[in-house]
């Protein structure tokens, strides 16, 4: 509520910028800043902020840049509730489109995800003995990890020099869903061709 009409300001707070947050949002993969950042959508797109608002306004963004949300249920922006269902490809249409030339607005979204054995939640991931099929410091992704369920979406430079995007969702796999997810994931960089 306002103060008083003669009063003077004694403080003022303002939050770090969006970029910033949501840069640490992606490397701590941090479920309550995803959560209020959705909402902060919500009210700037002119939907309610709330748990639904701020679904209806993530859902219509990512349809306006034409990701197919086929088979998505979302009922938070966190991704912590049983009920949210996405698809891999829904996932990885997002990835590619950061990537692709279409979506410049999506650019940012690739440098803010964590890298393979170098930072957030991927630090300690990817450090195989074998130099020939690490991934470290070629894959960048967002770790997605709750109770029996795993999934890694991101961007992988292969041997010949291609950037190639990727999506897995494990479930009902504990650990070793999220071990078989990193072996798939390294061998995208150990992929080539000589055409």
């Amino acid at each position: 509520a306002p103060g008083p009409a003669g009063g003077r300001q004694l403080a003022s707070v303002q939050s770090a910028p969006l970029m910033a947050r949501l840069t640490q949002m992606m490397n701590a993969s941090d479920n309550v800043m995803a959560e209020t950042i959705g909402r902060e959508v919500a009210r700037a797109t002119g939907h309610p902020s709330s748990f639904a608002g701020a679904v209806d306004a993530v859902i219509a963004k990512l349809s306006s840049v034409d990701i197919d949300m086929t088979g998505a249920s979302l009922v938070d922006s966190s991704g912590l509730s049983v009920a949210d269902l996405l698809t891999a490809r829904t996932l990885d249409e997002v990835v590619n489109a950061a990537a692709g030339p279409d979506q410049p607005a999506l650019r940012p979204m690739l440098d803010m995800l964590p890298v393979a054995a170098g930072s957030g939640t991927l630090s300690n991931r990817f450090y195989e003995p074998d130099a020939k099929k690490s991934a470290a410091g070629w894959l960048r992704a967002k770790t997605g990890s709750l109770t029996k369920t795993n999934s890694l979406a991101g961007i992988v430079t292969d041997r010949s020099g291609r950037v190639l995007t990727f999506a897995f969702i494990s479930n009902n796999a504990g650990n070793e869903g999220r071990t078989a997810i990193d072996a798939l994931a390294a061998t995208l960089r150990t992929c080539g061709c000589g055409s």
